[in-house]
């Protein structure tokens, strides 16, 4: 390749001769284009040589257009019943024969002056950061927004009707036809968005040093001549997710910074300016937190906060995996047994606090990249012959301004990566993909509070990693603990949907199955399925129910409210032939346990025979459960010291 030599496309953009970098096909395309490009560089040649202006040849004034859009667009919203103000409409900065233009989406009301008129407002971190990127004004670029109306920009694009958008996208037509410039980088998905469905663009796959991107070429109407190349960049506001100067942060600015750069730089090439080098990947000014900085004045919106709080169990819950970690020895799971044996599944269970543990590390690593305000503890736990850090969480918050990214796209790749690699952040074993899935997400696990509508898409992701954080390290109930088992692929991860309106819900990354133990469970003779009689008064109405059946000795058929079609009325219905009791006295019973002072009847063995024994009074039931606790966690810790020495031995 370096034996290639090299041909000028356009003004400062050289390339490898494409006769010889290009394959045949792809050079047919190339070749039937490059008229085109050398077109658009001797009008470009022309057009330096007329006067420096705000008035182009056609005769577009750009005062009149913006006067006339505050008309039209004040029109709309009377019409609504609905008057906005003007001052928060924003004209484009810049003069109109720049070479290079900026296009974003819309001014928002990070600003320290929401009723500034300009687009290039300084106070605003997204300004901010193409200044210091070296696209400003002052470096002969043009600076307008696809939607002049300061706005949260998801309110815009979610709310905003068609007709709403023509009547803007009137004005930034007008503009894109007057302006001179001929390279404009747009700025964001929303941007690329609207440019792609509004625009018949042709792409051209580059080659050389600037390999992997698609440079865009806007033809006129007639599709004689090429107006203006067109470059699709990240948004800004992706870029201010990057607060860390850590090993980690830095990767991420190699990985990510680096395309940025490279299309940047394609970008003042074609338009014949200069900017400085590698700024997304290297410079030092970047990692300052530019939007925090830009709010010393007045904003217009009320500020969200969104806190992530786990309750003191989690908080013990993640504490226990950490220190149980400490005291693992290596097991290997049989891999010939279906069903696991109990050795397996300690192994199994083993398996799962490590997962759980790794999974706090490596989301505080990966948050310490891009937040400065995570509060992270670390414990340090010799696992297995090598040292490991653990993170716990003691209070998981994220605090952030509204911020101008809301879409799938502009969430970083790594949390994407990370978020897509989690068992049970999984529908039926599909990825996560969309904002939608973020948002069902959220709203599945229990410790999301609020409407995820209103939150930008990082603080979203975050909100959902976190409560999957703590909803994968809380323990089963100690009274059905000893009645589960683990298993392995690919009986480990399951889907599951509402038993009620059968939508899907969230895999379980770590299901439980219910041990076999003829001690526990044993099979009824009772039948599934029982045809039960309406009680009320001279009705003989019946219907076949699911029958419920109690733990008694002697299972007891539970009696339940039915309505009656011929009666109208809810009663009672009762089999034939089969002992009952009334579903109110099971209820009364189970209060009495639930309400009784310093006991948690769920922490403590399911013993029907004890529940049900009227032999004892309620204290007497009381302490018996307590008694079956102790011996279960007695008989444990003797089967756990007996494996511990048959593996030491082994």
């Amino acid at each position: 390749m370096q034996s290639w030599k090299k041909v000028r496309l356009f003004r400062d953009l050289w390339l490898p001769d494409p006769e010889q970098a290009l394959s045949s096909q792809e050079l047919i395309y190339v070749q039937k284009l490059i008229p085109l490009i050398q077109g658009l560089e001797m009008l470009w040649d022309k057009e330096l040589k007329e006067a420096d202006g705000q008035i182009c040849s056609l005769g577009w004034n750009l005062d009149e257009a913006y006067e006339r859009l505050q008309e039209n667009e004040a029109t709309w919203w009377k019409a609504r019943g609905v008057t906005r103000p003007r001052e928060f409409l924003v004209r484009p900065s810049g003069k109109l024969n720049a070479p290079v233009a900026c296009h974003l989406y819309n001014p928002t009301f990070s600003v320290d002056d929401p009723c500034c008129q300009k687009t290039e407002d300084l106070s605003n971190p997204s300004i901010a950061q193409l200044h210091e990127a070296g696209f400003s004004t002052k470096n002969n670029c043009l600076l307008f927004d696809h939607l002049a109306r300061r706005d949260i920009s998801r309110h815009c694009k979610d709310n905003y009707p068609e007709d709403l958008f023509d009547l803007h996208e009137q004005f930034v037509f007008a503009l894109r036809v007057a302006m001179k410039a001929k390279v404009e980088i747009c700025w964001g998905a929303n941007v690329r968005q609207r440019m792609l469905k509004k625009l018949d663009l042709k792409p051209l796959r580059l080659w050389g040093d600037f390999a992997g991107l698609v440079l865009y070429l806007e033809l006129t109407p007639d599709k004689a001549s090429l107006r203006r190349f067109i470059i699709f960049v990240a948004h800004p506001q992706r870029f201010m997710y990057v607060k860390s100067d850590g090993e980690k942060t830095q990767g991420w600015r190699r990985r990510f910074g680096s395309p940025q750069d490279q299309a940047l730089a394609l970008a003042a090439s074609l338009g014949g300016i200069r900017i400085p080098p590698n700024f997304y990947e290297l410079d030092s000014r970047l990692p300052r937190n530019l939007f925090k900085e830009s709010f010393p004045g007045a904003v217009l919106f009320e500020e969200t906060s969104h806190r992530i709080r786990a309750t003191k169990e989690e908080k013990l819950s993640v504490q226990k995996v950490f220190g149980l970690l400490a005291q693992l020895k290596p097991g290997q799971v049989n891999e010939t047994a279906n069903l696991p044996s109990a050795t397996d599944d300690t192994i199994l269970r083993n398996d799962r606090l490590r997962k759980i543990a790794s999974y706090w590390h490596d989301l505080g690593e990966l948050l310490s990249a891009f937040i400065p305000n995570i509060t992270t503890t670390a414990h340090h736990i010799k696992v297995i012959g090598a040292q490991s850090v653990g993170y716990f969480s003691s209070e998981f918050s994220t605090e952030f301004q509204l911020s101008d990214c809301w879409d799938w796209e502009d969430l970083p790749d790594p949390l994407v990566e990370f978020t897509q690699a989690q068992d049970g952040l999984k529908f039926n074993r599909r990825k996560i993909s969309s904002r939608t899935d973020l948002e069902v997400a959220f709203y599945l696990l229990q410790k999301c509070k609020g409407s995820p509508e209103t939150l930008d898409i990082l603080t979203l992701a975050i909100s959902v990693l976190a409560a999957y954080g703590w909803m994968i390290a809380r323990p089963r109930k100690p009274c059905v603990d000893d009645m589960l088992i683990l298993r392995k692929s690919p009986n480990d991860i399951v889907p599951r949907k509402c038993s009620e309106c059968g939508k899907e819900q969230l895999d379980d990354p770590f299901a439980y199955w219910s041990k076999f133990d003829p001690s526990r469970y044993k099979n009824l003779e009772h039948p599934v399925e029982l045809e039960v009689k309406c009680q009320g008064e001279n009705c003989q109405e019946t219907k076949t129910v699911k029958a419920r059946w109690t733990g008694h000795a002697t299972p007891k058929f539970v009696v339940a409210v039915h309505p009656c079609v011929k009666s109208s009325l809810r009663t009672n219905w009762i089999p034939t032939g089969y002992p009952t009791i009334q579903s109110a006295k099971l209820s009364t019973l189970w209060k009495r346990f639930r309400e009784a002072p310093g006991f948690d009847v769920t922490r403590y063995p399911r013993r029907p025979d004890i529940y049900f024994n009227t032999s004892l009074g309620f204290s007497g039931r009381i302490a018996a459960l307590i008694e079956a606790q102790r011996l279960i966690e007695a008989d444990g810790l003797i089967e756990r010291k007996r494996k511990a020495d048959e593996m030491d031995e082994a």
